[in-house]
């Protein structure tokens, strides 16, 4: 069973392949060129195509930063597959366990000495592995020593009949009376916000706000709390897609964290959206927004294996 390294003229197969295996995560030719290729830490040396009766069977990413990512940097020791699959006719053949390894030679020479499956920013595809509908990739990796770094939920809930509840909209009056608000973003808050997510929320919250405010600088999909004209919380949504949200941390468990919650969903259903699609959270999180009316969907594995 041949593999090898991917190749420009792989990409319609692999993108058919890839609808085929995963079909919770489908992807379109242009976002495949987006997030795989046109990816800056790409290396065409960590991607690989199983080939069989001249066929695309099997695709796997693998990478690791060449390029500093904001105040994260190079994240020097780390790699991370980001997906991998094979047809399923081709299935129990060895065919994912051989990609693997070819992923693990790769990263070890490039200076990796722990993989993650995966958690990788900015151009993740699923937060983990699903252990629901992909529970033969999970098998795979157990078996090869990939062992459990951290749950991770995807959650949701229909807004159709969505409304903030009387007692929340008593505690969202105490808190403004108090000095906080929450505030739909606008073009005057646009260094305040930079800042403080880049002091409290380095990588991938920062980096989601400024692509945002590049393409729209008075963006109606951030919100923000404020005290004192102090931004000190941030949300944000695209289409049907909650978040990157977060409170700063000194301002934890004070009602804001709800308060700046209800506000973004009323916004989401004010602009026509139906639904609500939460991606990625974990622990204390994923308690919040089953609090706040939200349930799991589906269910992943962040998982790790150290290499010698």
């Amino acid at each position: 069973m041949p593999i090898r390294r991917y190749q420009s003229e792989d990409e319609q197969s692999v993108v058919e392949l890839w609808n085929l295996c995963l079909p919770r995560d489908e992807i379109s030719l242009n976002t495949f060129r987006r997030k795989v290729v046109l990816d800056s830490n790409f290396d065409g040396g960590g991607c690989f195509v199983a080939v069989a009766k001249r066929e695309v069977v099997g695709f796997l990413l693998s990478i690791r930063r060449r390029y500093p990512y904001f105040e994260l940097g190079l994240e020097p020791g780390k790699g991370w597959i980001t997906v991998f699959f094979v047809h399923p006719d081709w299935r129990q053949r060895g065919i994912a366990t051989a990609m693997l390894r070819h992923a693990e030679q790769f990263l070890a020479k490039s200076g990796v000495r722990e993989i993650f499956i995966s958690d990788y920013t900015p151009n993740y595809f699923i937060p983990g592995v699903d252990l629901d509908a992909y529970a033969d990739a999970y098998l795979i990796l157990k078996s090869l020593g990939y062992q459990k770094v951290q749950s991770v939920y995807g959650m949701g809930r229909s807004l159709v009949d969505f409304s903030i509840p009387e007692t929340m909209l008593k505690r969202f009056h105490e808190l403004e009376q108090s000095g906080y608000r929450v505030e739909v973003f606008q073009a005057r808050y646009t260094v305040k916000v930079l800042e403080f997510l880049r002091e409290q929320y380095p990588g991938d919250l920062f980096r989601t706000a400024l692509e945002r405010l590049r393409e729209n600088p008075e963006c109606d999909e951030i919100l923000v709390a404020l005290r004192d004209g102090e931004v000190i919380g941030f949300s944000h949504f695209l289409d049907e897609r909650f978040g990157p949200f977060g409170i700063g941390k000194e301002y934890l468990g004070r009602g804001l964290g709800p308060m700046l919650y209800y506000r973004t969903v009323d916004q989401m259903r004010k602009k026509g959206k139906h639904n609500l699609w939460l991606a990625w959270t974990t622990g204390r999180a994923k308690d919040f927004y089953h609090k706040v009316g939200l349930k799991v969907i589906r269910r992943h594995e962040i998982m790790r294996k150290p290499l010698d």
